[in-house]
């Protein structure tokens, strides 16, 4: 099966360093149902069937913006409509409002939810919580834009609980009892993961980590894997930033590190269980080194980007004895 995208493209995209570059390569997918998964690609959502080959480009997203960080599958929760979901994840350098779309069944997508222009940059992830019929949002990425959310009722009543620091920028996150588990996403400034308390809106460090943290996921309603990235320095801009080897500041190696995480007993117990070294290839022009978790059915797997050995290459992590 081949994605239906020109030949350049195809051509292009053939080539792993130029691919790389050139952001041409799937980022992000979720299975509809055991035969039909969605693929994102380039600008584009693709229905992909897996039982007869076919594939159909179903959705386009806005013309500033190449992929989300993930897709979310909202089920179960009362108030909200079952279904894939996405927030909108680009350069929003102009201030623009931010949208979160819902994939309807018949394979439409609309726009259930709208930040005003100026409010955020852009929406790094969904969490799902059935315990207390809501849906958590995710936002970075500067003091201000950065920000825990809490949508209720199919997204028609949304209000902050913590924002306004890089403390709070995030993309990954458990709910735990009356509280998220959750990890950092700065390149600024050292990163951790977080209990952040819903009462007293406090935070406490449960553990410092290596790195900023763009990907990640629950695998049960007490456990979560996450990796840390290595990025350069973005107080670099323009071209320099592209070929930089010079750190952020909460970079600490050239190491993408995996952990583990399971909460027992109202306590958070972390364990490292893999790690890869970034390659050679500048972060910026060559992508940061990363481990990405695609969604599988029934298992766990973690893909390597811009790392030795691993990039490009997904491995099972039931293999690692987690």
């Amino acid at each position: 099966m081949a994605l239906p995208i020109s030949s350049v493209k195809r051509t292009i995209g053939s080539i792993r360093l130029f691919s790389r570059a050139l952001r041409l390569e799937p980022r992000c997918g979720v299975f509809v149902n055991d035969h039909v998964a969605l693929v994102s690609y380039h600008g584009a959502i693709f229905r992909v069937n897996c039982g007869t080959g076919e594939i159909t480009e179903e959705h386009s997203f806005r013309s500033e913006m190449n992929n989300p960080l993930c897709f979310t599958k909202i089920e179960g929760v009362t108030g909200f409509t079952d279904g894939i979901y996405y927030g909108e994840y680009f350069l929003n350098h102009e201030g623009a409002e931010v949208n979160i779309h819902r994939r309807n069944l018949d394979g439409s997508w609309q726009v259930v939810y709208t930040f005003p222009a100026g409010s955020i940059y852009h929406i790094h992830g969904l969490v799902p919580c059935p315990q207390k019929d809501c849906v958590y949002i995710l936002t970075g990425d500067k003091d201000e834009e950065s920000g825990i959310y809490e949508a209720k009722n199919d997204f028609s009543e949304v209000k902050v609980i913590v924002s306004g620091k890089q403390a709070y920028r995030a993309c990954v996150a458990l709910h735990i009892e009356n509280g998220l588990l959750y990890t950092t996403d700065t390149p600024l400034e050292q990163n951790y993961l977080y209990q952040l308390d819903f009462d007293t809106k406090d935070i406490t460090a449960v553990m410092p980590i290596a790195g900023p943290c763009i990907y990640g996921q629950a695998i049960s309603e007490d456990e979560m894997i996450f990796s840390t990235s290595v990025e350069p320095d973005s107080r670099i801009t323009g071209l320099k930033y592209q070929f930089t080897y010079k750190l952020g500041l909460g970079v600490k190696d050239r190491v993408s590190h995996v952990y583990y995480v399971k909460w027992v007993d109202g306590k958070a117990e972390a364990k490292e269980i893999f790690s890869g070294k970034k390659d050679i290839i500048p972060m910026g022009a060559g992508q940061f080194g990363t481990i990405m978790f695609p969604n599988g059915v029934g298992k766990i797997f973690m893909t390597g980007q811009a790392l030795r050995k691993y990039d490009n290459k997904t491995i099972l992590i039931d293999e690692l004895g987690v």
